[in-house]
């Protein structure tokens, strides 16, 4: 097994670890969960860089990597949601997209025998959606939610989803606008 795909393992290995860390309330472990998060982000430009900088890269790497950070940042909303940070229709529309980017990616695939590698705009998406999810972990606020966040987060939390949301419609956009000619084929 290649070191890019032992760091891509590693960063669906903490998966659990961060959900596990956003069960209790205390702040402490918002603190550690946020924390965990950062970390696994952080892994995902390694392990690209160490497929490609080693010569590496694997039909194993090229399915994991996608499928770790779309876990990863899909269990980090659907956490905002049970923290009261964000509202859960703004998650439905990132799960939404990264299912229907897959789907579009499995069908290119079998039609085609390539692999849609993630573009530009794909990459603006992942970071803005880790960056974004990042920011509001740390900000989540203990204790009495309903007065603390009402007072704080809604507003900044649905700046932050706004932009994570373009970037995200934009970028499924792009996708399916490149491929949509081998969507008609059938």
């Amino acid at each position: 097994m290649t070191l890019a795909n032992k760091i891509t393992l590693f960063r669906i290995v903490l998966i659990p670890v961060f959900i596990i860390f956003t069960i209790p309330s205390a702040t402490w472990t918002k603190f550690v969960a946020a924390s965990i998060f950062v970390i696994a982000c952080a892994t995902d430009p390694l392990d690209g860089y160490f497929a490609r900088s080693r010569s590496e890269v694997s039909t194993l790497g090229i399915f994991l990597d996608p499928l770790a950070d779309k876990l990863l940042v899909m269990s980090a909303f659907v956490i905002l949601v049970k923290y009261q940070v964000v509202a859960a229709w703004m998650v439905i529309i990132i799960i939404a997209r990264e299912v229907s980017v897959t789907g579009l990616r499995a069908i290119v695939s079998q039609q085609s025998g390539i692999a849609i590698a993630a573009g530009p705009w794909g990459k603006i998406k992942a970071i803005t959606q880790m960056v974004g999810g990042t920011i509001l972990l740390y900000m989540t606020p203990s204790g009495d939610y309903s007065r603390q966040v009402s007072l704080l987060l809604p507003p900044v939390a649905n700046i932050i989803m706004t932009i994570i949301l373009a970037a995200t419609v934009w970028s499924g956009w792009k996708y399916f606008q490149g491929y949509w000619d081998q969507l008609k084929e059938d």
